[in-house]
């Protein structure tokens, strides 16, 4: 059972360069997916990702990201249903959008404000069931619960092309037989999803995916990576491997988990980055990446370059008159210098965030698209 074709087209090693098919939309992979949260990328018009104006010579960015959370309290799933899914709500009719399960977004407020110190600047009151998860929403306390099931209905009105299932993600901190019991919770809900998901495969746009994670227990990994391979229909994913782990261990646990994985399969690292953890995992056969990084870093007057990144502040740039980098074919890049962007962030003027977020996401798309030509060429 598949809807989303996907071909290797070459492999050396481990690396591999993909091709996916879906829903009328086509790519190749290794591909970096920019991370629209509440229906937009923050500071960025989606046509921009597919201008040559904005983004040179690059092949279009196909594929962004979505938030289920999010999304399904404001401003509803029903209602970007009845605009015609998030293709026709956001304009993004010749793309692909994945969402995830939002289930991210309800343990790291829920767990975390019960397990621990930390702060957060909103709070997610959760009870954990085997029947799904209990939350209240962090904008007006009304009450929800999210189940294996819900979810998938909730990403099919989204209209979402790659749906990802509800798993419990247990904090950092959490011992060894709590970890075990929510991988064992996580497999009973990957079942239940595939099964309600089988019911209405072939009338929904999209696929789903399931995840594996555990953390550092590499054992707990390979467990779990054998028995969701049975619901990699159309794709499977790697998830925390970015919650405050060192770059060695990141590195350790996708070595590990990766071969695991089916090879005729698209492989998902979830929410990974920077340059060197994407070329990293490229060559450990990772096919697809996300990460908020880029338009978060570009908000807070960070960039990537090839010398490392920039902080735009810094007084050595006013006076700066090259561009971020000379590689990057952005309209950043084509067009502005360092000394101009420090004074429009100095300013507090609002195109910092587009030109930075905008330079960000190039790069990064940049980087993986030199990668693929590389490797389809040697």
């Amino acid at each position: 059972m598949s809807k989303l074709n996907f071909k290797i087209l070459k492999k050396k090693g481990k690396a591999r360069v993909g091709q996916i098919t879906l829903n009328g939309v086509t790519l190749t992979t290794p591909v970096f997916m920019p991370v629209g949260t509440k229906a937009t990328i923050k500071g960025i018009a989606l046509d921009m990702l597919t201008d040559p104006t904005y983004i040179g010579d690059l092949t279009p960015i196909k594929l962004i990201l979505a938030n289920t959370f999010h999304l399904y309290l404001r401003p509803g799933d029903e209602l970007v249903k009845k605009a015609g899914g998030l293709h026709q709500f956001e304009h993004r009719q010749n793309g692909l959008i994945l969402t995830d399960s939002g289930g991210f977004q309800v343990f790291s407020l829920g767990l975390n404000n019960k397990w621990s110190n930390n702060k957060h600047s909103h709070t997610v009151k959760m009870k954990l069931l085997e029947e799904g998860v209990k939350f209240s929403s962090p904008y007006d306390g009304s009450k929800h619960m999210f189940t294996p099931e819900n979810v998938v209905d909730i990403q099919c009105n989204l209209g979402s092309d790659i749906m990802m299932v509800l798993d419990v993600c247990s904090p950092a901190w959490a011992d060894k037989k709590v970890i075990n019991r929510h991988m064992q919770m996580t497999h009973r809900w990957a079942k239940r999803a595939f099964d309600h998901l089988a019911t209405k495969y072939d009338q929904v746009r999209g696929v789903l995916f399931p995840i594996v994670q555990w953390g550092s227990h590499l054992d707990l990994r390979t467990e779990s990576a054998q028995f969701l391979s049975q619901y990699a229909w159309d794709g499977i994913a790697i998830w925390g491997v970015s919650v405050g782990e060192t770059k060695e261990l990141i590195q350790q646990v996708v070595e590990h988990t990766a071969p695991l994985l089916p090879e005729d399969k698209p492989r998902y690292l979830m929410g990974v980055g920077t340059p060197e953890d994407i070329l990293h995992a490229v060559e450990q056969g990772i096919d697809m990446f996300d990460c908020v990084l880029p338009t978060r870093l570009g908000r807070h007057g960070e960039a990537f370059s090839d010398q490392g990144k920039i902080k735009i502040t810094n007084a050595k740039y006013k006076e700066d008159f090259s561009p971020l980098t000379d590689t990057c074919p952005c309209y950043t890049c084509k067009n502005f210098s360092k000394a101009y962007l420090s004074h429009l962030l100095r300013e507090g003027e609002m195109m910092w965030w587009t030109l930075l977020s905008l330079h960000n996401i190039v790069y990064l798309h940049n980087l993986v698209e030199n990668w693929k030509e590389k490797m389809l060429n040697e």
